[in-house]
């Protein structure tokens, strides 16, 4: 005679109960969280000093350099220290990169504070300015000459991509027209996401023309937003829609005249960002006359 199976009811509370045990047992397992000995203590992380992934990209190396991608421009060193994009200081060649993160205050809060800045230079809106070179300003003497009216000499200057050479004033034969205009333009580093600025890229442009004679600087219809003092001048701010692009809103232009000179600073996309870097620079620039003789 066969042998008689006997079926136990699958509400045994026995039954129930081991087949719990075995579930969670193995959802310890497979979840890491059971570890030899019966410990039930979380396994610590593989490398603790590993940052968040989703605030931080690792740096390559590109010719030399170590570089961050445009959406994580802070470079965050073994020094604790971090480097924005376009800060002038360099690390020390004992540093090591750790990561890269998207803002400053992200890189600080993980205990990576800004650089301290080098003599001379200034931050503002994210944008770093140095001071121009003695060879930079004998320049403005020689051009004042060419000209014939008195130009404006940068103090400051925003910095450019490394290995790019900062332009100079008439480095294009059209940018410098005796007794007509002078114009200079310098790309530069801005923060990602700046407005007005292309990956990670501003553009910054000063022109001059004579009071008299000169070229016409304005912009058609701009409306007029503040009248801060520059160069103890009384100066205008506006926004020129015909200057760039819709999508950036126009151009911030600021505009003064000293010295029987009309000189207008601008950048692209008015913000308060963008205020306070065309008239910062505006301040640290001075009207070179040419030389009588």
């Amino acid at each position: 005679m066969a042998p008689r199976f006997r079926l136990r009811p699958a509400s045994s509370p026995r039954m129930l109960g081991g087949l719990a045990a075995t579930v969670l047992v193995a959802a310890l397992v497979l979840t890491g969280l059971l570890l030899p000995g019966g410990s039930t203590e979380r396994r610590p992380a593989a490398n603790p000093t590993r940052t968040d992934s989703i605030n931080t990209q690792a740096p390559y190396r590109l010719g030399g350099r170590i570089e961050c991608a445009p959406a994580w421009p802070v470079l965050a060193m073994s020094n604790h220290t971090s480097y924005p994009a376009g800060h002038p200081a360099k690390p020390p060649a004992t540093a090591t990169a750790v990561a890269c993160y998207q803002t400053t205050a992200k890189a600080a809060s993980a205990g990576y504070a800004p650089a301290p800045l080098p003599a001379g230079a200034l931050e503002v809106g994210g944008v770093y300015l140095t001071p121009t070179s003695q060879r930079f300003q004998a320049h403005c003497q020689q051009v004042a000459d060419r000209v014939g009216f008195a130009v404006p000499c940068p103090g400051l200057l925003p910095t450019v991509a490394p290995g790019v050479p900062r332009p100079r004033l008439c480095q294009e034969p059209a940018s410098c027209q005796p007794e007509q205009l002078v114009r200079f333009i310098q790309d530069f580093v801005a923060p990602f996401g700046a407005v007005g600025a292309s990956d990670g890229y501003g553009v910054l442009a000063i022109d001059a023309t004579p009071t008299r004679g000169g070229v016409g600087l304005e912009c058609p219809g701009e409306p007029p937003i503040a009248t801060p003092a520059v160069q103890q001048t009384r100066a205008v701010l506006t926004a020129c829609q015909h200057d760039a692009p819709s999508v950036l809103g126009g151009s911030l232009r600021l505009r003064w005249s000293q010295h029987d000179t009309v000189v207008v600073v601008s950048v692209p996309g008015p913000s308060q960002a963008n205020r306070r870097l065309v008239v910062t620079v505006a301040d640290h620039l001075r009207l070179v006359s040419p030389t009588r003789g």
